[in-house]
């Protein structure tokens, strides 16, 4: 890609960053956030660019040096019959005495000097709104794209019609070489040549008459070092945001471990607290069960107490809370009573019917009975002292 397609390339992107509504979304935006800031503190953050602007005087030829800004006051005159070398000295001190930095030189032509033409054209040449001008300058205006050097002025759009309207300024090409060429003579190389009107003081209109190539670059000193330093804050903020949103990813990290930890720890204590009621309720089960069943001695005992010396016992059998007892008797009807008046025995029954055994004449019984399980408890704690 040779120079002249970078160059066309670079105007085509200004012309649509000036055609797109962001400039004026920046402007509002900046009044906006500017006028949030005392007056005092926004001057002394961000001055305004130092400009000095050339008034060219189309009949005396002289050329009229103002500082510029919201309110331009005028430095000095440069005469059309002054010596070059002198101007030169003249305009050096001019420049030393900004002590931001070197401002920014435009050469501001009268409006009576340029042509102002306004124009319409269709919506869709605006993505190459620089091309198409120059392509159908000749069609626009009486000039070739050769002849002037043009710049144009706020797109307007109607997009009901489809139609884009802007107004174009045009200045001959002869008129502006002569003045840059007396400039260079002096040492002075604008930056842009720019419209003013003609009032008690020049009132600049914001355009740049000059080809996209031929725009010296230039940058604000001053601007760029505050540019520098609030990117150099902006860093260092994003730089602590990071590490305060790091340190806070490790401490939730940490805590989160720490968290489990403990959940580790507490389901171990739980698991084994679980271990330890189920081994308790083990022993108190058997304890329980101990308890709930009669001491086979103490029934042994009872059955010794309560049957007198003549009814003979051949079999005694606990099962559960049932006394199994087969034997013999001199009438063993008595059984049953003797039974149950015992304090530990109750529900007395014969099972079956009671016979007579040939060999020694006496009753053969088969009886049962309950065993009062909770009495035999209290006197076995009793005899213990429980």
């Amino acid at each position: 890609m040779n120079q002249s397609a970078i160059n066309d390339y670079w105007a085509d992107l200004v012309a649509r960053y000036r055609a797109s509504p962001v400039p004026g979304f920046l402007r509002w935006w900046g009044g906006e956030l500017a006028a949030l800031v005392p007056e005092s503190f926004r001057e002394r953050l961000v001055q305004p660019r130092p400009e000095l602007w050339l008034v060219p005087d189309g009949d005396s030829g002289d050329l009229t040096v103002w500082s510029g800004g919201d309110e331009p006051e005028q430095l000095d005159v440069f005469g059309a019959a002054e010596d070059a070398d002198l101007l030169r000295d003249r305009w050096a001190a001019l420049v030393r005495n900004f002590e931001d930095g070197n401002p920014e030189i435009r050469l501001c032509l009268p409006d009576g000097e340029v042509l102002q033409c306004p124009v319409e054209l269709p919506l869709a040449v605006e993505s190459g709104l620089e091309q198409a001008l120059r392509y159908q300058l000749d069609q626009l205006t009486p000039f070739q794209a050769d002849q002037v050097y043009y710049d144009h002025g706020p797109v307007t759009r109607d997009s009901a019609h489809g139609r884009l309207k802007l107004d174009l300024h045009l200045v001959p090409v002869t008129r502006v070489e002569a003045l840059r060429e007396r400039l260079a003579a002096i040492g002075i190389r604008p930056h842009a040549i720019d419209v003013v009107r003609e009032e008690e003081a020049p009132v600049s209109q914001g355009f740049n008459l000059l080809p996209v190539s031929e725009r010296p670059s230039y940058v604000y000193a001053r601007a760029r070092m505050n540019w520098l330093l609030a990117g150099g804050v902006a860093l260092l903020l994003a730089i602590v945001m990071a590490q305060s949103l790091y340190l806070r990813n490790l401490t939730v990290d940490r805590l989160e471990a720490e968290v489990n930890n403990l959940r580790t720890e507490s389901e171990a204590v739980m698991e084994l607290q679980q271990q330890l009621e189920d081994s308790l309720a083990a022993a108190n089960f058997l304890a329980e069960r101990r308890r709930r069943q009669p001491v086979t001695i103490q029934v042994l005992d009872e059955v010794t107490r309560a049957l007198p010396d003549d009814i003979w016992l051949q079999q005694l059998q606990v099962r559960g809370n049932e006394l199994m007892m087969q034997g013999q008797a001199d009438g063993s009807q008595r059984l049953i009573e003797l039974i149950n008046d015992s304090e530990l025995l109750d529900d007395a029954e014969f099972r079956g019917s009671v016979n007579v055994d040939p060999n020694t004449g006496r009753e053969r019984f088969n009886a049962q009975a309950q065993i009062r399980t909770g009495r035999a408890v209290n006197a076995i704690d009793a005899e213990s002292g429980e």
